[in-house]
């Protein structure tokens, strides 16, 4: 087989790094692109190959990146930043059209209902699927009303963002409007379960789909948190969240890779979070079995129908490493793809 150009975006993100580490260990000779829009981040010095790309809000940014892609003959390109799957979901069609490589990204409409968690709870409830209640108001008297109903705790949290970014859960009035008048566009939500530091109560799940529709997985994770990263992960199969997901998977339109958050709550799981990418997880279950950037290099790429992967059970422990460039500067980054040093400590 033809060696394939990968371009990963957001390649210093948690989310870019797993899609680069899962590359590296799937069957087929990948030419790996690392791309992000900071010579600061530490993945383009772990690929043979860095481009610096442009920030998609930049005006002519997307004939800058038509330009960075055919340079580079890129082959396909895997989204690891969440601020580039509007723009590449956008622009799919017409990047093809101008230089043939193929974006790994689903449709607008799915990456908007994803993006936003107000929109997330609101497909869960029209589509009889479980779901928290949830509710959004511009007067915060009437949110307090909505809270005193339900009862406190209960959840604050940003429409928009990754990494339990501006997720609050608050006990009284005056913090619920202290972080409130805070946020630039909040939303109200009742607690499943309060999150623990425990393998307790929280899972990381994951289905794909291919390019002729069939559903992949599930892949079953249960987790805890820190810094909102998946921090110790246990996986088996869990599964008495099959139905819910299988149910989300074929209510949703979407291509390749579905990260569905779910809580356990009194009445069994319920899902919180679906992010219409590859996630911080992505490494951990390529390791296990379930290699999304592989499937989607099978499905997309090659137009072959993947089968259900092997999926292994076991443990998965995150930890920090660092990554050396010698004899660099911070003003001389970027102007190479000079490939940094990991150190084997253990």
């Amino acid at each position: 087989m033809e060696q394939i150009r990968v371009m990963v975006t957001g390649a210093g993100s948690g989310v870019g790094q797993g899609i680069i580490k899962a590359l590296n260990i799937c069957k087929y000779d990948v030419e790996i692109y690392s791309a992000d829009i900071s010579p600061l981040n530490s993945a383009l010095y772990r690929t043979d190959k860095s481009l610096l790309i442009p920030k998609v809000e930049e005006p002519k940014s997307l004939d800058s990146m038509l330009k960075i892609i055919t340079s580079n003959k890129i082959d396909v390109v895997m989204v690891g930043s969440e601020f580039d799957l509007t723009f590449f979901s956008t622009h799919s069609k017409y990047i093809f059209s101008q230089t043939g490589a193929i974006s790994i990204v689903s449709p607008i409409d799915t990456v908007k209902i994803a993006d936003d968690k107000w929109l997330t709870a609101k497909f869960l409830a029209e589509n009889d699927l479980p779901n928290a209640k949830s509710f959004i108001s511009e007067n915060i008297d009437e949110v307090c009303n909505k809270a005193s109903e339900w009862g406190f705790p209960v959840m604050v949290k940003a429409r928009s963002g990754t990494s339990s970014r501006d997720v609050h859960i608050v006990s009284h009035m005056d913090e619920l409007r202290d972080k409130w008048s805070s946020m630039l566009y909040p939303m109200l939500q009742q607690v499943i379960d309060i999150p623990s530091q425990e393998l307790n109560n929280e899972y990381t799940c994951s289905i794909f789909k291919t390019l002729q529709g069939t559903i992949i997985g599930p892949f079953f994770a249960r987790r805890t948190l820190k810094g909102g990263t998946s921090w110790h992960v246990e996986v088996r199969p869990f599964t008495q969240l099959t139905e819910i997901l299988l149910e989300i998977g074929n209510k949703l339109d979407f291509n390749g890779s579905l990260n569905i958050q779910l809580m356990m709550g009194l009445d069994g799981p319920i899902p919180f979070e679906i992010n219409a990418r590859f996630s911080g997880t992505t490494a951990i279950r390529a390791h296990f079995g379930f290699n999304e950037p592989e499937l989607a290099l099978q499905s997309y790429f090659y137009k072959e129908e993947p089968t259900q992967p092997d999926i292994k059970s076991g443990m998965a422990f995150r930890y920090h490493e660092e990554v050396f460039v010698d004899n660099e500067s911070a003003s001389s980054l970027g102007k190479s793809s000079k490939k940094g040093l990991v150190r084997e400590w253990f």
